[in-house]
């Protein structure tokens, strides 16, 4: 629908394509989206989105390092809101091993089986908002609150 990019809060569907015709890449933006990030456009020129400031494994290497559920969690910025809730960065042991950091199960009891669904599922909250992460660290399974901070990702 070539009237999509005038129209967004009607549309849903762009198609991208360097010839005009409507033959190219397709694009689909869920109404729900939309919905939530117009008024943030038209306020503040830009789309805030809630997240844990962290570096998650991309899940070809969670799989190659045996994560098969959940979303691992590489990084944890020092003084960050992540690092003061205690969560675990994956790290190198001393003779060079490497030692899963926390691998993030479930946020307020919704399942988390990999780093798409992770961003999805934070999708839904604000800035500012505290959920419950159900995390998995070793052999223990822990809950741990956190608030969600403006992310760039």
């Amino acid at each position: 629908m070539s009237t999509c990019l005038g129209l967004l809060w009607k549309c849903s569907d762009l198609i991208f394509t360097v010839a005009g015709t409507s033959a190219g890449v397709g694009f689909a933006i869920p109404s729900s989206t939309v919905l939530r990030i117009i008024p943030q456009l038209i306020q503040s020129g830009k789309v805030v989105r809630a997240g844990l400031n962290i570096e998650i494994a991309p899940d070809l290497i969670a799989s190659q390092l045996n994560v098969r559920k959940g979303a691992l969690v590489l990084q944890v910025p020092a003084n960050s809101l992540a690092a003061k809730a205690g969560l675990h960065p994956t790290t190198r042991g001393l003779a060079g091993n490497i030692v899963l950091g926390d691998i993030i199960a479930a946020v307020n009891g919704k399942p988390v089986r990999n780093k798409a669904e992770l961003v999805k599922v934070l999708d839904e909250y604000n800035v500012g908002d505290e959920v419950i992460l159900k995390i998995q660290r070793g052999s223990e399974t822990l809950e741990v609150p956190i608030k969600l901070e403006e992310t760039s990702s």
